[in-house]
């Protein structure tokens, strides 16, 4: 009888232990463990690829893996939405580039605004190009300039879409020496370079990825970039600073938001974790490879640069009668 009652009793003990086990492993803790990153457009992108290069990195820093999940539609709106509307416990992150955040929301309704977000760290950089076919008359962004200044409404460009982030960076530069061009806008950089290649368009202005490999062929001749220093990717391309127009820089960025109310603690790991992979030799030399800077950027820094974009870009959306 009383080895029945020890077994009993081990059994009943094992069985409490196991049952423990369950309701722990199916507690928030365990369930939370994978970080879900929004990525608001369709697979293969530059800014897919980024945030998949760089979170293979940060998953072993932030304490358990990284799903990548694409959400496209509607200018990266469909997903930065769904990522503000979940749980607020840091689990849900979207990965984001300007259009959602900066652009759409000036130009059509959307179903937030900047306070139902939090900007947790800004990861890269990278400047829109400008890039002509080899017979084009100007060889530096100077001359570049000259040439569309001289010729109003002569040159059409190609950019991501009407009102979308290449279009504004290039009527930033534009607008400023009084030139005139036509815009035509087309669904993605994808499409842009395509345009290019077939004539449709004299001028791809876009992010650098896609029209590397033809410009290393020597079917593209890249004359200007839309930051104040030159890119490591095109080096003989003119600076923003070369042509004295430093102040009308704008930059593709990526930037990892996640929703209001989300913990300070929860935060700190997120920057903590992608800071870290930042410096990872994988991500060090994908961002070689496709022309992008390391340019790490938190807190009110982040927030202010937000801000001073949205207000720049509000002008440039006014004077092409694109405002909401």
């Amino acid at each position: 009888m009383r080895h029945l009652l020890i077994s009993l009793t081990q059994y009943l003990a094992k069985g409490l232990f196991g049952l423990s086990v369950i309701c722990l492993l199916q507690s928030p803790i365990f369930a939370q463990t994978v970080t879900k990153l929004i990525v608001p457009t369709a697979p293969g992108g530059g800014t897919d690829a980024l945030f998949r290069v760089v979170s293979k990195d940060a998953q072993r820093f932030i304490g358990g893996p990284i799903s990548i999940q694409n959400v496209a539609g509607a200018g990266g709106t469909i997903g930065l939405a769904q990522v503000i509307n979940s749980a607020p416990d840091g689990y849900t992150l979207a990965g984001v580039w300007p259009a959602p955040v900066t652009v759409v929301p000036q130009t059509s309704k959307v179903p937030y605004t900047p306070s139902d977000y939090i900007p947790v760290i800004q990861l890269s950089t990278a400047p829109y190009i400008f890039c002509v076919r080899p017979d084009f008359p100007a060889n530096d962004g100077k001359t570049f300039m000259e040439e569309l200044r001289k010729n109003p409404k002569k040159y059409t460009y190609g950019t991501d879409g009407l009102g979308g982030p290449a279009q504004l960076a290039a009527e930033r530069i534009f607008k400023t020496q009084n030139i005139q061009t036509v815009d035509v806008p087309y669904k993605g950089a994808g499409e842009t370079i395509v345009g290019f290649l077939s004539n449709q368009i004299d001028i791809y202005v876009g992010s650098i990825p896609p029209v590397i490999q033809h410009a290393n062929v020597g079917k593209a001749k890249c004359l200007l970039v839309s930051s104040v220093n030159r890119n490591a990717q095109f080096p003989n391309a003119s600076s923003l600073k070369d042509i004295g127009l430093a102040k009308e820089e704008t930059l593709l960025w990526r930037i990892v938001l996640a929703p209001k109310g989300t913990n300070t603690e929860r935060i700190n790991q997120i920057v903590q974790a992608y800071s870290k992979a930042m410096k990872e030799p994988d991500t060090l030399r994908y961002l070689d490879e496709v022309g992008e800077s390391s340019a790490v950027l938190t807190g009110k820094e982040l927030q202010d640069k937000l801000t001073q974009e949205y207000a720049a870009f509000s002008q440039i959306v006014k004077s092409l009668n694109l405002a909401k």
